[in-house]
């Protein structure tokens, strides 16, 4: 089987290419931009999917899986049908933010779609970043007959670039008081990037084809389980201060950058997406406390100093102050 992975290999890619070698399918090329050549035993096509030069390097295998890790634009989606024989199969990684209602909880894969127009400016914003991919899955609808759409969740795990669900082992690990919303029944959902390499190639494999939602079930994590695990895991002393939602958002604290996985009232019913489908199709997912202890292992290793995500420490010490202040006794 020769198969074409399109994009990088820092994160999603890299676990990709793992998983895929250790299944013994050895006629595996990539395609990227060669900023981070971590598998140098590989064939590689160094060139830039945005440019037709580059993407007619691509055009004279017979490809029989392509794997698209990094199609933000329908553009580039369609840039590919010339690429694909009729009978490829070609895997689109989504995302469920394509979802038109993302306050309604238990969403399936045949839920209403965002609707954005094909003029839309190739800008990425919270805004568009779920049109666009919707607009992708569509391009991928027309130029394969049966294309495997993954819609995962956030991905999480070793290598994550993000640092967003990075942020909550590293500042509990790394801190003598941690500022922690105070909402612990909140659903929270993820996919262990891992678990997704698996289920892509599982499905690969399998042949099948339609649209998957790529999370752990819904309601088996909630916030509370999140915040235990980590100081399980790390066996960290640092105080835990509850702050009320009101008082952060009050003080406009965001959802997510400011804090990741915070999401206030009904903003956190897209934490209950329905993988029934996937599920059905093979699914599994590890436990949270297994990604925390290999999370914690590799950014221990990698040295890791600092994270692009959450609170910086000054504000959030300050956000403390302020709430300490604000509840003490008169």
């Amino acid at each position: 089987m020769k198969i074409l992975l399109i994009g990088g290999t820092r994160f999603v890619g890299r676990h990709l290419v793992d998983e895929i070698v250790s299944r013994g399918h050895h006629h595996l090329t990539l395609f990227n931009r060669g900023t981070n050549n971590i598998f140098p035993q590989l064939k590689t096509i160094i060139g830039d999917r945005n440019n037709q030069n580059d993407i007619e390097k691509i055009m004279h295998e017979n490809w029989d899986v392509i794997i698209d890790t990094c199609a933000y634009f329908p553009r580039q989606v369609r840039m590919l049908n010339d690429v694909l024989r009729s009978e490829a199969k070609y895997v689109l990684i989504s995302s469920v933010s394509v979802y038109k209602d993302q306050e309604s909880p238990h969403l399936s894969e045949n839920a209403d779609l965002i609707s954005i127009s094909e003029d839309t400016p190739e800008q990425i914003t919270g805004e568009t970043y779920g049109g666009f991919k919707v607009l992708c899955e569509k391009a991928a609808a027309a130029i394969s007959t049966s294309p495997l759409i993954i819609r995962p969740g956030l991905i999480v795990g070793p290598n994550d670039s993000t640092d967003r669900f990075t942020f909550w082992p590293y500042r509990i690990s790394n801190g003598a008081k941690v500022l922690v919303p105070d909402c612990p029944r909140a659903p929270m959902q993820f996919i262990d990037v891992r678990d997704l390499a698996v289920f892509i190639v599982d499905s690969i494999e399998k042949g099948s084809k339609g649209a998957f939602n790529l999370v752990n079930s819904p309601g088996e994590f909630c916030f509370q389980d999140l915040i235990e695990t980590c100081y399980k895991v790390t066996g960290s002393k640092a105080v835990q201060v509850r702050v009320s939602e009101d008082f952060l958002l009050s003080k406009k604290v965001e959802p997510w950058s400011d804090l990741p996985f915070w999401s206030p009232g009904s903003q956190s019913n897209f934490m209950l997406t329905s993988n029934t489908k996937a599920l059905n199709n093979g699914l599994k997912t590890r436990t949270l406390e297994e990604t925390i202890r290999d999370l914690c292992d590799w950014f221990t290793a990698d040295n890791k100093s600092s994270l692009k995500a959450g609170l910086e420490k000054a504000r959030e010490e300050q956000l403390l102050l302020e709430w300490e202040s604000s509840n003490a006794c008169c």
